[in-house]
């Protein structure tokens, strides 16, 4: 009971942000929402991509799909907040740009910006 009263939480404050969600995705722990300029069929098969390659870990995941630019999709990845002050390592940087190629090439097949977030979807600047 205690989650579903995080998650309304959560929702409502997003909401009240004036922060748009998009249309939703569901699959296991994962939830996949789109923005105005990315088609569903790419949500799925990003989903499928996500679940595929063991990328749902055991706790509810959100990720948020936009449209940056004509060529260009951000996913937006929740970061957990007790990591946001600590940068991150020269592995994690690589695995993250590994990750952006594969997502290229293997489900949108265009350019993928990876964007680290809070749980309110906004970035987290690090310096």
């Amino acid at each position: 009971m205690k989650i579903i009263v995080q998650i309304f939480t959560l929702l409502v404050f997003l909401g009240s942000c004036g922060m748009p969600m998009g249309d939703r995705i569901d699959a296991d722990k994962l939830s996949v929402y789109y923005l105005d300029g990315v088609p569903k069929e790419k949500a799925i098969k990003f989903a499928k991509y996500w679940k595929n390659n063991d990328l749902i870990g055991d706790e509810a995941q959100v990720i948020q799909l936009e449209k940056l630019s004509k060529n260009t999709i951000g996913v937006k990845l929740i970061e957990e907040e007790n990591y946001h002050d600590e940068g991150l390592s020269i592995h994690e940087e690589s695995l993250l740009q590994s990750l952006e190629r594969d997502l290229e090439k293997e489900v949108f097949k265009q350019d993928v910006t990876l964007i680290i977030t809070d749980n309110t979807l906004r970035p987290i600047e690090r310096e």
